[in-house]
């Protein structure tokens, strides 16, 4: 009786772990595109845009706090991006809303690869965080989002870096149930490993209930990215 309760205890915190992992350091804006130059952003008509850039400061936020950078960057409108930042729009520009991310980030919540790779073009720092600590790479790990990881790998994102709380890159992608994340991240980087502390057993678990104990293995005899 007495293992079954702790098992159920063990269980039930595995299932928080899980929960709070997903939403560490993501508030989602309830926001739609309202001011003149995020509609235009929305309506994707480059001409109306220009135009609108000639009435508008390029980084002006919404009643939101976000800016038509960041819409564009959430909407993945590599073209817009392109015409905002040569306006002078700064990719950098951390947002007012709740999250305060920058627009590399927004586009990284919103799985847009196209974006991802035009806000790295434009000279988007991609290891500038939000002031909880996020970073695009965690936040891209802990979405499983393999392609986007290893855009902003390639980019020059620190695999071995920590995003808020301090869960490591390595801890969200092992969390993330995408074993391709995993993957990428020891391409890059083939001595990462797993530690043996509460962080590493809770994704342990995950793993193990999303059944990817392969990955575990793997990491266990330090197998890179193979």
């Amino acid at each position: 009786m007495r293992y079954r309760i702790l098992g159920s205890i063990a269980l039930g915190l595995v299932l928080l772990a899980v929960a709070g992992f997903w939403a560490l350091g993501v508030m989602i804006p309830k926001a739609r595109p309202e001011a003149p130059l995020a509609a235009e952003v929305a309506n994707g008509s480059p001409e109306e845009l220009r135009r609108e850039l000639n009435l508008h400061a390029p980084d002006e936020p919404d009643r939101h706090g976000l800016t038509a950078l960041v819409w564009a960057a959430r909407l993945g409108k590599a073209q817009a991006i392109r015409e905002l930042v040569r306006a002078g729009a700064d990719p950098d520009r951390l947002d007012s809303g709740p999250n305060g991310w920058t627009p590399l980030l927004h586009a990284v919540h919103k799985n847009q690869l196209e974006a991802v790779r035009a806000l790295i073009a434009a000279g988007a720092d991609v290891d500038r965080p939000a002031p909880n600590g996020q970073t695009p790479l965690s936040l891209a790990a802990a979405q499983g989002e393999a392609e986007i990881v290893e855009e902003l790998l390639a980019a020059g994102a620190d695999p071995r870096s920590q995003g808020p709380r301090g869960w490591t890159v390595l801890q969200r992608a092992v969390g993330s149930g995408n074993p391709r994340v995993v993957d990428v991240l020891l391409r890059e980087a083939p001595d990462l490993r797993l530690g043996h502390g509460p962080r590493d057993w809770a994704v342990r678990s995950i793993a193990r209930l999303e059944g990817n104990s392969d990955v575990l293995a793997r990491l266990d005899r330090g197998e890179g990215g193979r």
